[in-house]
Formats: structure tokens, sequence, C-alpha cells
């Protein structure tokens, strides 16, 4: 385990040192990048029944365990309506909107990722060809630098790890945006149905709120 361990820690080292300055950074995104495509993954979780079937399944189990953003937001739903039954439309666009905020949270952080990570690699891609150039002109095809060889390996490393990162994650992105505008529709109709029939929620009680 220790010998495989020391292994991928030379492969990683040494990948680091073929893409040059520039592989650092490409790194740093990675790992912010995955935390936050993680994070909004978990945070829009569903299920297939439609907001009228929760509803039911919420009526009949009003302990049932909270698993997604839409389990909760029937839970609260329920109990917004059964508290207000006069107004429910306008507290319930209120209580929701935590959950529009929460699906919405690193958005912004992940779309710029997306932008700098392949520019990162064409950052690396030019400075490899700059050094390759160079070694061409000095004539020092081999040196301790490396010469041609470490200005072509630069290159395409950082073109690679740079279109490693943006082309899964701009796919996890875009599915995950699905996800909440699938959520953000179920939370308008879950509304359209607790303010047109309040009464739906008389007597609802649950002891998870």
């Amino acid at each position: 385990m220790n010998w495989d361990l020391m292994y991928l820690s030379d492969q990683f080292f040494e990948l680091m040192g073929l893409g040059g300055y520039v592989m650092p950074p490409l790194f740093l995104i990675t790992v912010i990048l995955w935390y936050t495509l993680t994070y909004r993954l978990f945070v829009v979780q569903t299920n297939k029944n439609n907001p009228r079937r929760k509803i039911e399944k919420r009526l009949e189990d009003p302990d049932k365990t909270v698993k997604t953003i839409m389990d909760d937001a029937v839970l609260r739903g329920l109990m917004t309506a059964n508290r207000f039954p006069q107004d429910v439309r306008a507290n319930l666009n209120v209580t929701f909107w935590e959950y529009r905020t929460t699906m919405r949270k690193y958005k912004g952080v992940i779309t710029v990722l997306l932008v700098i990570a392949p520019l990162l690699g064409l950052l690396g891609t030019v400075s490899g060809m700059i050094e390759t150039f160079d070694s061409l002109q000095d004539m020092t095809f081999m040196s301790q630098d490396g010469g041609i060889a470490a200005g072509i390996s630069q290159a395409l490393v950082t073109t690679q790890f740079g279109l490693s990162i943006s082309i899964p994650g701009l796919l996890l992105h875009s599915y995950i945006n699905r996800r909440q505008t699938l959520i953000e529709q179920e939370l308008e109709q879950l509304i359209d149905i607790l303010s047109s029939n309040p009464g739906i929620a008389a007597n609802f009680k649950s002891t998870l709120l």
C-alpha cells in the first residue's frame, strides 16, 4: 500500500513538473471545481414523483424522512398552508426562496472555473511552444532543462490537462442545471397546488419541523 502511494505521488509530481508553471493553478482549479460540482449535485437530488404525488405521500406519512429539497419543500409547504391559509402563495414564495438560493450556490464560480481551465491549458501550450522555438533557435535540442522535448511535452500536457478538467466538468454542470430547472418548476407547481387548495393542509402536523 505504501509503495502504491509513493508511486502515485511520484507520478503526480512528475506530471506537475512536465506541465510547467501552469500546473499548480490547474490542479487547484480541479479541486475547487469538483468540490463545488459535488456540492451542487448533492443539493439537486430529486425523485420521479410529481408534486401532487409528493403531497399525497407526505399526507400519508407526515414524519417521513426528508431526503431531497422537494421533500423538505412539500413538508414546509403543507405546514405553511396550514398556518397561513389566507395568504398561502406569498408565504410560500418567501419560504421557497431559500431553496432557490441554495441550488444556485457556486453556479457562477463553476462557470468561471470552466472558462479559466482551458485558457490556462492554452497558456501552458503557448509557453511550451515558445520554449520549443527557443531551443530550435539556440540549437539546444537536448539540455538540462529538456530542450525541444520539454517544450513539446509542456505544450501537450497542459492542453490535455485543461481539456480533461473542462469537458467532464461542463457536462456535469449542464446536467446539474437541468436538474435545478426541473426542481424550480416543481416548486412553482407545488405553490400553485397549495395556494389553489389551501384546505389540503388542514390539520397537517409533523414532528420534523
